[in-house]
């Protein structure tokens, strides 16, 4: 019995820990990271080249390919095409899936996200765009489940304390989270574009 107790214990540790291990100031969560479009809407972006020698329509077919398996079960809830062009090779997927913000043998603090992703290739580039983020919280609890967009919760101005020096506890959790999304998203996708998977 006592081991259990020491173990579960540890458990905890850990997971405070880890939890308090993220910096507010670190680049990646800082201000800043969230960006604003012109009409305050928050999106991420990411442009990167072709691989020398890639045909245009080869690198639109990899990722629309991969695009198609990654929002698909069991990687989301749900995911489906809303827009494809194979002509101007352009695609838009929406997608719900599940962020976990910590969870142990006692509790599991997570939460619906659905968003749009896009792709689009050029000439000479493509470029990937995370828009219309929304989540839906504590889903299973009374008044929970309530649909909150990414513009009233993880902007510098939501996510931060009045003095703008540590998170709030209630939407910092979920720009670090989204934000971690964004990266595996983006670099997946550059991953098949560039042969790394």
């Amino acid at each position: 019995m006592k081991k259990i107790f020491l173990a579960i214990l540890g458990l905890l540790v850990t997971s405070i820990s880890f939890a308090r291990g993220v910096n507010e100031q670190d680049p990646k969560y800082a201000k800043g990271a969230v960006p604003e479009d012109e009409n305050g809407r928050v999106y991420f972006e990411y442009t990167a080249p072709l691989p020398d020698g890639m045909d245009t329509d080869k690198c639109y077919e990899m990722l629309l390919n991969w695009a198609k398996g990654q929002f698909a079960k069991p990687y989301a809830q749900a995911g489906r095409i809303l827009n494809e062009d194979a002509t101007t090779r352009r695609c838009i997927f929406h997608v719900d899936q599940t962020i976990v913000f910590k969870s142990t043998a006692f509790v599991a603090d997570e939460s619906k996200i659905s968003y749009n992703f896009s792709i689009v290739v050029k000439e000479k580039s493509f470029t990937l765009k995370m828009t219309d983020i929304k989540y839906r919280y504590e889903e299973g609890r009374e008044g929970g489940g309530k649909i909150f967009p990414a513009e009233d919760w993880i902007t510098d101005k939501e996510a931060y304390n009045k003095k703008g020096t540590k998170f709030l506890k209630s939407t910092g959790k979920f720009r670090i989270k989204t934000i971690d999304l964004k990266d595996v998203l983006f670099k997946r996708a550059t991953d098949t574009v560039n042969g790394n998977i």
